[in-house]
């Protein structure tokens, strides 16, 4: 139903168009077609007005750009080329024809190359692909700060110059700050980590007619946000509030009474049927009457926390099916006590098909050793951000930074959980596949929005969806409520109160 584009590592591709070339396909014919994808995407994108250079390297990445730019010409664009590397690197490409002659310079050859950038209107980034293994000279570094000065429109071919496997060093005097990134085959994994996507922004991908990817290839996914909006569920009109799903939802504090409260409000908002809130007794005047749409039930061996008697209480019920775990709860030892008991006893209660935990029901999860170690429903979901994750990991916020496609695969399998690793980008995997959302909106960077994601995740899952259709979903849901929202009220004035409020406008369940 969903057809997402593809995301590979710089090995992964390599690998892909080597097995391309072995079956047959010619290195030449596969430079002709990307070409002619990145010419046909900018003579339909970009006046004939325009002044249009292309600053070339010499590995294939550059011949892509070599064949894009003669193309234009050929179609009377106004267009300039720049080679990067001394003459003698490009003796062996097809020449041009002589009347190109007038449009053709070598960084090496001119002192004009800051007259050349200055005066062109967009710029194609052609220097590096993925085949970069090593740092740039000082030459190539000037060269890529004073395009990232001009503050022109930048489009790279396949990934922004200066990003590797291997550059761990990565800001605007080394690597191309590019508008528009054009990926051939699939998205390069590199313009996907927490500090590399702004470089790439937004990315689009062409086909080349690559179609056959090695068996060692796990899948990765980018996903698009309204292509996942196929994912809401239909609601039956001859069902009932039970079929509708029905969640219990533990969590709430003196310290946090609001948390539980945003995060029922986005399950009520997202179609859930029924819904019971356990939280402290202490709380029980500020939450009760807030939302009258929930029952309530109260943990009262404890006044401030959530105590194992009411984890007890509730997985003793048979009416539901769903748990969501955490919001607001606080980590201490009571609380970490009730987070032992849900998980060593969670697998007794047949009728509970999924659990979501987040916030401090996963401060404490990473308070127990081995925690990993127990029956969890068929549909487990854990929604660390980037702190909660380096608690659970016991890894470094930097590790995970540099590699979190990777890192949150490997942990999902590990764990048997699906991690939405959620943050500026969103990383979900179930261990066998991974998805990224890179939609980052300053909108959703105020106190609530976890919650409410964990609230519109936790809705889908009682309703029916599994822990990855929910998972994306939900971020899918949660972006597009940030945009509106952003939209409506701007950066500033926006909050999780108001995403809930946008819920309506943009879930089209008619």
């Amino acid at each position: 139903m969903l057809n997402f584009e593809k995301i590979v590592t710089n090995h992964e591709i390599l690998e892909i168009e080597k097995n391309a070339i072995k079956s047959g396909l010619k290195e030449s014919i596969l430079i002709e077609r990307a070409g002619q994808k990145i010419s046909e995407f900018l003579s339909d994108t970009i006046s004939k007005r325009k002044q249009i250079l292309f600053v070339i390297g010499k590995g294939k990445n550059g011949k892509d750009g070599y064949v894009a730019f003669k193309n234009l010409i050929k179609k009377n664009f106004n267009c300039n080329i720049l080679f990067v590397f001394p003459k003698l690197n490009y003796d062996n490409w097809e020449s041009l024809p002589t009347n190109f002659s007038k449009s053709v310079f070598y960084y090496d050859e001119t002192n004009q190359f800051h007259k050349l950038i200055q005066e062109s209107d967009v710029i194609i980034d052609g220097i590096f692909g993925t085949g970069l293994n090593r740092n740039l000279n000082d030459n190539l570094k000037k060269l890529i700060y004073f395009i990232n000065q001009q503050n022109k429109q930048v489009i790279s071919i396949d990934l922004p110059s200066g990003l590797s496997d291997t550059n761990s060093f990565i800001d605007n005097k080394n690597t191309i700050i590019a508008s528009k990134t054009l990926s051939l085959t699939a998205i390069k994994n590199n313009c996907l980590n927490f500090h590399t996507q702004k470089y790439a922004n937004t990315l689009i991908n062409f086909d080349i007619g690559i179609s056959k990817f090695p068996e060692s290839y796990k899948p990765k996914f980018l996903i698009d946000k309204e292509q996942s909006m196929k994912l809401i569920p239909n609601k039956d009109k001859y069902g009932n509030k039970r079929s509708g799903g029905n969640i219990s939802i533990i969590g709430g504090s003196t310290r946090y009474p609001g948390a539980i409260l945003m995060a029922s409000s986005a399950c009520i908002e997202t179609g859930i049927g029924l819904i019971n809130i356990s939280i402290p007794s202490k709380i029980y005047d500020v939450v009760a009457g807030q939302i009258p749409e929930v029952s309530l039930n109260i943990d009262k061996e404890s006044n401030e926390y959530i105590t194992k008697e009411s984890i007890k209480s509730i997985l003793e019920k048979q009416s539901i099916n769903s748990i969501m775990f955490g919001p607001g709860m606080e980590t201490n030892k009571t609380t970490i006590n009730a987070t032992k008991y849900l998980i060593k006893n969670i697998a007794n209660n047949k009728k509970i098909n999924s659990l979501l935990i987040d916030a401090d029901g996963l401060n404490c999860l990473s308070e127990i050793n081995d925690w990993w170690n127990n029956n969890f429903p068929k549909n487990f979901v854990i929604t660390p951000h980037l702190g909660e994750f380096s608690r659970l990991t016991k890894l470094s916020k930097k590790e995970i930074e540099n590699n979190p496609l990777e890192i949150v695969c490997n942990y999902a399998k590990k764990w048997n959980a699906t991690i939405m690793l959620k943050g500026p980008l969103s990383y979900i995997s179930d261990g066998i596949e991974t998805y990224v959302l890179d939609q980052p909106n300053p909108a959703l960077s105020k106190g609530g929005s976890g919650d409410v994601l964990s609230g519109i995740t936790s809705s889908f899952l009682a309703q029916g969806l599994n822990s990855i259709e929910a998972s994306i979903l939900g971020v899918s849901l949660l972006s597009k409520l940030g945009d509106l929202t952003e939209k409506n009220h701007g950066v500033l004035s926006s909050s999780a109160t108001k995403l809930i409020k946008a819920i309506n406008k943009v879930k089209n369940y008619e």
